[in-house]
């Protein structure tokens, strides 16, 4: 499917970046807590020294930093979380919020065409499965609790994280959750290209929303027996090859298309896209 970005593809990670430094610099996305010994800025340059560089952790910029310039003051990565946590969630997305609605205004990105990703993420967790926000995740590195959240990112050339939304508490069709995408991304001004999506998001409800908004749609989809019989009858008539083909789900009259591709592990990686537009 063509990409549909109108004006991503002349901003690249660098112009990005340079933006949102110069916004933290005067939208501050925490409160540093009473008695902090050390100052916003002091807080900021490892935080984006940690977005800019090769390091891959809070630990390692600062580290990184304390070698380069070593008499300057540089918390460590247990002070940069500990600032963190001293503020909500709420204030911190909505100091990201404001950000990202400065970058989309001095851009000029606001009613382009942009396509857009929505993901999942899992960051696994180690504490009491009691604690506020924790949900069961897919087992890995010998926990299977952790934290959940989906991004809207508008992707491109570069890409942007329009929002952060925490999922616990959604049911699992996530009709509900694209109800609100869809009202974050009007009220952000941004016109949708096509959706990419998650196998997560492979279910009727999402589908029909898809079709409400009238957009074209790339979703992961998820493998079942009706699924694996149409692909079985389509390898014993034309070999092992590619194809598409009109699917619907069970007592469902709306139709899309699945898009099953042949690969060199000689097995289909499937698709779905819409038929309707």
């Amino acid at each position: 499917m063509t990409p549909k970005n109108d004006s991503m593809s002349d901003v690249d990670t660098a112009s990005l970046l340079a933006l949102s430094s110069e916004f933290f610099s005067i939208v501050d996305i925490i409160t540093l807590p009473d008695g902090a010994n050390y100052s916003y800025q002091e807080f900021l340059n490892v935080l984006l020294h940690a977005a800019t560089s090769s390091t891959d952790s809070l630990e390692s910029a600062s580290n990184d930093l304390k070698s380069k310039v070593p008499n300057t003051r540089i918390p460590s990565a247990d002070t940069i979380f500990n600032y963190i946590k001293s503020n909500s969630i709420e204030y911190i997305l909505s100091s990201f919020r404001k950000i990202n609605n400065e970058i989309f205004r001095m851009m000029k990105l606001k009613n382009n065409v942009h396509d857009i990703a929505i993901d999942f993420h899992d960051v696994e967790y180690y504490g009491c499965r009691d604690t506020l926000c924790i949900r069961g995740i897919k087992p890995k590195n010998g926990t299977s609790w952790g934290y959940s959240f989906c991004t809207l990112d508008v992707i491109g050339n570069s890409k942007l994280t329009l929002d952060v939304i925490d999922i616990n508490g959604l049911s699992k069709d996530y009709s509900i959750l694209m109800e609100s995408l869809f009202e974050r991304i009007e009220k952000m001004g941004v016109k949708v290209g096509t959706v990419y999506m998650d196998r997560e998001f492979f279910n009727r409800k999402v589908i029909s929303k898809m079709e409400k908004y009238k957009v074209d749609f790339v979703i992961a989809a998820k493998s079942n027996k009706r699924i694996k019989e149409m692909l079985e009858r389509h390898r014993k008539e034309n070999g092992d090859t590619s194809t598409v083909f009109e699917y619907k789900f069970q007592g469902e009259e709306q139709t899309f298309n699945i898009v099953a591709v042949w690969d060199k592990e000689k097995k289909y990686s499937i698709g779905s896209v819409p038929n309707f537009l």
